[in-house]
Formats: structure tokens, sequence, C-alpha cells
């Protein structure tokens, strides 16, 4: 078969196939889709995490925004939509549609999951054109098509994290080249594959990244591969241009929209969750991982982002392949090898497989991490490169369908070529039920932001007797702040389920902020608000007016801090239910019971003594610090911060304190590490503090607080732990119970328990 044929218009024959992949394609899905297939507004895949935030984002942007700017969450600052994960593209349309056309309130789930499971039979589809346009028979074609789609990684996000579920994308992109491949000229075509491109980029960038700059690496590959001359840059240049064009649109919107100058860059590192081999072949519940580990072979652990997983037929098919390949050269005998190949295909392959090597980057290329780290700019944000790898996954699964299909060919007679294919599309399938339907399996709960149960949170409204327009916003307790390896959150279920409801049901925004690549200075504003009464709230002054905050608390949590039972204290009880709790917070008594916590603190300044251990590093002054002059940079697992010996006579337990500067490219928050030793030297106790976890916010400053039990006699050893270097400041301790201040006569401010507190004028 001609690899262009397939573009051509031809009689109803052709349409056989197509419809025959939608019907197969429906049987095999509706065994894990089911009601969503028919209903898709009566059910949601989950109702916490990740999913839960997409649902909350679209269903707010669209019926109370009215442009970009998401405001359900990081109020009164908002997020550009663009750069969360919102879906921002999808949830844009459902405003337009909700202003413009119909009224979408309670139903963007099923909005949203009628677009991904289009999107699946549309990659079913493309899929059979694409193996059709690399030669593969009718039969093979309809038969492997919807197996290939049900495996790939972005179907199993379907099902929670679903702003990544859109398994056509890369399949139209490879079908795209092989259409510029063949025809090497611009079309009126293009512009929907443009327009598809822009639209999904905008919406989520991993999506856009993996087309786009597939493309952009299969024009490059085709120039080097046949069209070096000068003259021939055209093909190459379109190709290149269509992956190039996207990203430079999205970005150069990113630079002239986004309103945030300190989001976060290197998040956990240089890209952070990285592709592997193990998870191309052999990820955890894929076949031929459990083949390994029940014959004792050692498996390294795969990470979810690099879970690519082939499957067990094409990694046989690919490793026959290559068998072959070695073998046909010393033979000369005729076989479906490498060299069989078309040049287009090869491309396809090498393209996908550069994309590959980025999405594993330092895992197994030999690099300087921080020297990416100081040169990868904006790119760093995207901590998860190992969706990169995604495209890899498609040029390795359709080449063995490619390879299955020249087998099948060679198979006589006709029945038992016929019955090799399906041995391999059963064999195909099974994998499928075993890798991916358990990961699908509980995704039918309640539409919680359904009629029904909007009305609940609005009953518990009503009969309270709240009104909702005299607040200006909402404070989730516990702390509840994501995504971020700066600021940390133990996000409480209780928390996050019913003050996204409350959110959508009133209208009423978040100051709370579960934003992917969230700036830092919203971040660390936010968790102010929950800081210890001595603190200065930052907040305040940006709130528009001086409406009440509502204080939703989740039930059934861990110990409030002391900064979260504050904002309690100062509160007023405005209706209870046997999960959460609302209050009503007026922002003066914010101020006055702040202004009253330090008022009492320097009342006693004169008569507190100092901590037992105080290290200020002011020997020199640093142009970073908390207080005093200098500051110091800790080198982790090489420097000791801290070696303390007891000089009490019985055990005792201390407090420790220390400052930890944030920022969002350079200083992050690890862990404090304590030791404790008896008198013989021999190790007690090792405990950590997770900085990140702090809720004391000064300015970029992060404080730890945490109490040390301290044999008599014995030793504590303090360390910070991270990856890098930390800036830290005010190293503190003091017995349990008492009180510690430090008062530089220089300074305007003096320290208590380790936190700034400005002094009496003229003092």
């Amino acid at each position: 078969m001609n690899a262009g044929s397939v573009f051509k218009p031809g009689s109803w024959r052709r349409w056989i196939g197509p419809l025959a992949v939608l019907a197969l394609g429906f049987v095999l899905i509706y065994p894990i889709f089911k009601v969503y297939l028919t209903q898709p507004n009566s059910k949601i895949y989950a109702y916490s995490g990740d999913a839960l935030v997409l649902y909350y984002n679209t269903e707010f942007h669209a019926r109370y925004d009215n442009d970009a700017m998401l405001r359900n969450m990081n109020y009164p600052d908002g997020e550009y939509i663009y750069l969360t994960d919102a879906q921002g593209a999808v949830s844009n349309l459902c405003q337009w549609i909700h202003r413009h056309v119909t009224d979408l309130s309670n139903r963007t789930p099923g909005v949203i999951h009628s677009i991904n499971l289009a999107s699946v039979f549309a990659a079913m589809l493309l899929m059979y054109t694409l193996l059709r346009a690399l030669g593969v028979q009718v039969f093979n074609a309809v038969l492997f098509a919807p197996l290939v789609i049900m495996l790939a990684p972005q179907f199993r996000r379907v099902g929670g994290h679903f702003g990544l579920g859109y398994p056509f994308l890369i399949p139209l992109a490879m079908l795209w080249f092989l259409r510029k491949y063949r025809v090497g000229k611009f079309e009126k075509r293009d512009l929907l594959v443009l327009g598809i491109s822009v639209f999904f980029t905008f919406n989520n960038p991993y999506t856009g990244f993996n087309i786009n700059f597939f493309l952009m690496l299969a024009g490059l590959l085709l120039w080097l591969f046949e069209d070096r001359k000068t003259k021939n840059w055209r093909r190459p240049a379109i190709i290149s241009l269509m992956g190039a064009v996207p990203l430079l649109w999205v970005f150069a919107d990113f630079h002239l929209f986004d309103h945030v100058t300190d989001r976060l860059s290197p998040q956990w590192g240089f890209f952070f969750y990285h592709a592997s081999f193990e998870g191309l072949f052999h990820p955890p519940m894929s076949v031929l991982y459990d083949w390994l580990t029940r014959n004792k072979v050692a498996v390294p652990p795969v990470e979810f982002e690099a879970m690519l997983n082939v499957g067990i037929v094409t990694t046989l098919t690919l490793l026959a392949m290559v068998l072959l390949t070695i073998f046909g050269r010393f033979s000369g005998k005729n076989r479906p090898t490498w060299h069989k190949l078309t040049t287009a295909h090869r491309i396809i392959i090498l393209s996908a497989f550069c994309l590959f090597l980025l999405a594993a980057n330092t895992s197994i290329i030999p690099v300087s991490e921080d020297w990416l780290e100081d040169h990868m700019g904006w790119m760093l944000m995207f901590k998860a490169s190992g969706r990169l790898g995604w495209a890899f996954y498609f040029a390795l699964t359709v080449t063995g369908v490619v390879f299955i299909d020249r087998l099948y060919r060679l198979t006589s007679p006709w029945f038992m070529a016929g019955i090799f294919s399906f041995v391999m599309a059963v064999l195909w399938h099974s994998e499928i039920n075993q890798y991916v339907k358990p990961n699908m399996a509980d995704i039918f709960h309640d539409n919680f932001f359904g009629k029904k149960f909007e009305k609940e949170m609005l009953d518990v409204i009503e009969q309270n007797g709240i009104k909702t327009d005299e607040f200006q916003a909402m404070l989730g307790l516990p702390k509840m702040m994501a995504w971020s390896d700066k600021i940390h959150s133990d996000i409480h279920f209780n928390t996050q389920f019913n003050s996204m409801r409350m959110s959508v049901a009133t209208g009423i925004p978040m100051i709370n902020g579960m934003l992917s690549r969230i700036g830092l200075k919203h971040s660390m504003e936010r968790v102010q608000m929950l800081s210890d009464p001595l603190i200065d709230r930052e907040m305040l002054s940006k709130f528009p007016n001086q409406k009440d905050i509502l204080l939703l608390l989740g039930l059934d949590h861990k110990p409030l801090t002391p900064g979260e039972q504050f904002l309690i204290s100062i509160s007023k009880e405005l209706a209870r239910t046997p999960t959460y709790a609302l209050y009503r917070l007026k922002l003066a008594d914010i101020q006055t019971q702040v202004a009253a916590h330090q008022q009492a603190a320097l009342e006693q300044m004169d008569k507190t003594p100092p901590p037992l251990l105080h290290q200020g590093y002011d020997e020199q002054e640093a142009p970073i610090k908390f207080y005093g002059k200098g500051s110091r940079i800790v080198s982790p697992e090489k420097d000791v911060v801290v070696e303390y010996t007891s000089p009490f006579e019985r055990d005792t337990q201390l407090v420790f304190s220390a400052w930890t500067y944030i920022d969002a490219r350079k200083w992050g928050s690890g862990y404090w590490e304590f030791r404790t030793y008896d008198p013989a030297g021999q190790e007690r106790e090792v405990t950590t503090f997770t900085i990140g976890k702090s809720n004391e916010v000064d300015g970029n400053w992060l404080k730890a607080l945490q109490t040390v039990k301290l044999p008599k006699g014995g030793k504590l050893i303090v360390k910070t732990k991270h990856k890098h270097d930390q800036l830290i400041d005010e190293v503190m301790l003091w017995p349990i119970g008492a009180n510690a201040a430090v008062n530089n006569v220089e300074e305007n401010t003096f320290l208590f328990h380790g936190f700034k507190v400005r002094k009496q004028a003229g003092r």
C-alpha cells in the first residue's frame, strides 16, 4: 500500500475501517468507563487531590470569572489560568459557553468527561489512520489501534489528572508529519492542526511540549537525513515551524500577561520526575515486571511519571526486530528489519527517542544537574519531565504493530496469519486488563458538584442565617497550600473537600492556593495568615475591603498550630456539621490581637533572659539576613549547625528555633535533623523538622520550631538536610516552658522566642 493513499478520497469502503475501530473501541472501553459514556455528568472520577481541584477550577471559572484570570483561589491576587492545573483552555471554553450559549452551572464535570472521552475515540481513529499510512493492513490497523491508545500513559490520566488525558495529540502530530513528508507544502487543513496544537498547549503545556518538540525535532532530522541542500529547506522548515509557532505563541503570552514575577523555578531539582528504561519496558503492574519479579530478578523502583509501559507484545516484537536486523546482516535474507522501515518512520522513532532522552535526562545522561539548573531558566518550573517521553511510547508501539503486520503478511495460510494477529491482540489486551484497568477501578463517585450536593452546602448557609455577601473570601484550615517544594501541606480531606464545594456553591473565593507553579510571595503571604500571633500579616494590606473572612475548619484534623488556633480563638462560630465548622473572622480583630501579643512580649523584653545558645552570625555582614548583620550559608551533610552538650543535672527538653531563607530560584526548604547522644556517645534519638511545613513566615524566611529531649550530660547535634546549600539565621536553644529574648541595640526590633517584635519608640 502507498503510504500516502490513506489521505486520498475513495469509495464508501474506506469508512469500514474507521467505523470498525470506533465499534471495537467502544466495546473495549465500555467496561472501564460505563456510565460516563452515556451520562457523563452523573459521576466524578475522584473527590480529593488533583482531580477535585481540576473539577473545582473549571466549575468556578465558568460560573464566576469573566476573563483568563482564575479567581477561585489565591485571593485577592488570583492566578493566570494557563499557568495552573486548571485546564485553562477548556475552562475558558466552558466560561464562554456558560455566558453565551447555555448555563453550565453544575454541569462542567460532564463537559470535561465528554471532551476526554471524545479525545479517546479521536485517538483511536487517528491511530488507525497513522497505521494505515505506515502500510499496515486494515485488519491489523482496526485490531491494534484501540489497543495502542488504551495502553498509552495519557489513557491512565483520563480517570484522575484528566488535564493530561488527551491521547489523540501525539498520533495527530505523527500523522501530520507523514502528510507534510509526502506533500511538502502548506494546506488549509494545517490551520486546524495549528489551532488544536495552540489550544492544548495553552490547556496544559506538557501536552503541547510533546507534540511541538516532536515536530521541531522531526523537521530537523528530516533536513539532516534527506534535505541538507539549501534549496530543499521547505519541507523541514514547514514541519519544524508547526512545532515552534505554538510554543512561541504560548510563551509570548505567558511573558506578556503573567502577573507573577517569582514563580517557582527548579521545583524539587532539575526535571525531578524523570523517565527511565525501566518505566518504558517493565514498570510495576506490567506483564514483564510480574515475570521478572516472579523469577527473582531485581527490578529498580519506578516513579509514576516514568511509567510509559509499551507492553510485553511491543517489547518482544522490538527484540525480535533487533535480532533479525543483526541476523540479516550476516544471512542476507529478506526479513522485516530496521532497514525495511521507511525514512519517515525512522524519523518518527528518532525524534521521539530524542524527547525520551530529554525526559530521562540526568537519570541516564552524565551531565551536571547543578549546571542545568543554572542555565535552563523557566523550563525548570515543569518538573515532570517524564511526560516528555510519551511520544516514544507511541513510536515504539506503532513500530511493534508495523512489525506484527509484516509477520502477518509473511504467514500463510491466511487464517493462520489471522490467528497470529489475534493472539498478539489478546496478549496486548490482557496487559491492559492487568496494567490499566486496576488503575481505573475506583472512578465512580457521586458528582459532588451537582445540584443535589450543592443544595446541601447552601442549606447549611441558610439554616444558620449566614449572609454570604458579608464575606470577601474564605480561608480553609488546617493549612492548605500546594504544589511546591518550598511550602508543604498535609492536605486535610475534610478541609479540601468541603471548602472547595462551599466556594463553588457560594461564589466566595479562597485565600488558600492549591495551584501549580504559584508565585512564592503569594504562597508565603497566605501561610503567614496562619503564623504565630507575634507576626504581622502582610496580607491584611492587600485585601480590597474590610469585609469579613469566612473560616472553614475541616473537622477530625491533626492538632492545630498556635497560629491556626489563634485565628479560631478570635473568630465567632457560625455553623457546625459532622465534617466541618464555619467561623466569622474580622480583619480588625487580627490586627488588634497581633498588636496585643506584640505589646505583651515587649513588656517582658528587659526581664527575659537570652537563650541558652544563640548563633546570629553577625561576625561578617551579609546582604540577606533575618536579624542583625549576618547570616550563614550551610552545606548539607558537611556542616554541623549546632553541637551542644547539656549542662543540666537531669534530662531536659529544649526548644530549637532557626530561620531559613526561601526564594523562587536558589534557596529552598529542606529539613533539620536532630541527633541526641547519651554521655557515653550512644545515639539516643533522631528527629526531623520539615522546613516547608512551618507556618511561621516573616518576609522570605521560614522558622523551624522543634522540641528536643536531651539526656543528662548528653549531646545534641543539628544539621540541615537538602539537595543544595541553605541560608540560615538566628539559631537558638532554650528550655521548654521558659522565655528567651535577644535585643540588639542597633535594631528597631528584638527577638522574642525567635520572632521579631517592634520596640517602643525611643527604646
